[in-house]
C-alpha cells in the first residue's frame, strides 16, 4: 500500500493561494487538493474548513518578509541605493497584499477576522523595523535626525496607497510604471532625509516667481 504523500503547510498555503487567485473564493477544496495530489480529507486534517484555509493563505504574514532586507543594515553602500532596494521590495509586497485583501473582501470575510490573533499587527511591525533602520542610518551619518517613525509611516504609505488603488482602478493612480514610481519615491525621500550639510550645499535653482 502506497504511503500518503507528505506535504508541508507552506506548500498547501502556496497552492491554495494560487488557486484562490486563479478561480476566486468560490473555488472548491477538491480543486486545491487535486493540485496538491492529495484528498480533500487529507487537506481538512490540516485546515478544518475552506474558510480557515483561505484566512491562513491570505492573511498578511506576522513579520513582513521585506523586513529581512533591513534587519542588519544599513551597510556601506550609498543611502539612495539601499533605499531603492527597500522601496522595490515594498512595492512588490504591497501589490501582493492588495490582491490578498481584495480576495478576502470578495469572499465576505470581515477584516476584523483577518486582523485577529496577531501579537503585534504586521503594519506596526513594519513601521518599527523601518524606523529602526532609519535611526541606524542616522547614526551612521547617512541621513539627518528626524521623527523616524513618522518617516517610516510616510514611506510605507507612499507604497501602500498606490498598490491598493491600482487593485481597485486597474491601473497605477499616477500613470507611472512600478519602476518609474519607485524611482520618484526614492528621489523624494533620499533628498528629504539627506543630512543638513548636503542640503545646504545643493544649488538653489527654484525660481519662486515661476511656481
Amino acid at each position: 500500500m502506497a504511503r500518503p504523500r507528505q506535504i508541508s503547510d507552506e506548500l498547501i498555503l502556496e497552492t491554495a493561494r494560487r488557486c484562490f487567485f486563479e478561480h476566486g473564493p468560490s473555488v472548491s477544496t477538491d480543486v486545491i487538493a487535486k493540485e496538491l495530489g492529495v484528498s480533500s480529507q487529507a487537506l481538512f486534517k490540516r485546515f478544518s474548513s475552506k474558510r480557515d484555509l483561505m484566512l491562513a493563505s491570505m492573511r498578511p504574514p506576522a513579520i513582513p518578509p521585506w523586513t529581512e532586507l533591513i534587519a542588519d543594515g544599513p551597510d556601506e553602500r550609498p543611502f539612495p541605493e539601499q533605499l531603492k532596494a527597500i522601496v522595490n521590495e515594498l512595492a512588490k509586497y504591497f501589490e501582493e497584499i492588495a490582491r490578498r485583501m481584495s480576495l478576502i473582501r470578495w469572499s465576505g470575510i470581515p477584516m476584523q477576522e483577518v486582523a485577529a490573533n496577531y501579537d503585534t499587527p504586521p503594519p506596526i511591525v513594519g513601521i518599527r523595523a523601518l524606523a529602526d533602520w532609519l535611526q541606524r542610518a542616522h547614526h551612521a551619518g547617512m541621513i539627518r535626525k528626524t521623527d523616524f517613525k513618522a518617516s517610516a509611516m510616510s514611506l510605507l504609505g507612499a507604497l501602500h496607497a498606490p498598490a491598493f488603488l491600482e487593485d481597485i482602478l486597474g491601473q497605477h493612480p499616477t500613470g507611472h510604471t512600478r519602476r518609474q514610481y519607485v524611482s520618484r519615491v526614492v528621489d523624494l525621500f533620499a533628498r528629504g532625509l539627506a543630512p543638513e550639510s548636503v542640503v545646504a550645499d545643493e544649488p538653489q535653482t527654484t525660481n519662486v516667481g515661476q511656481v
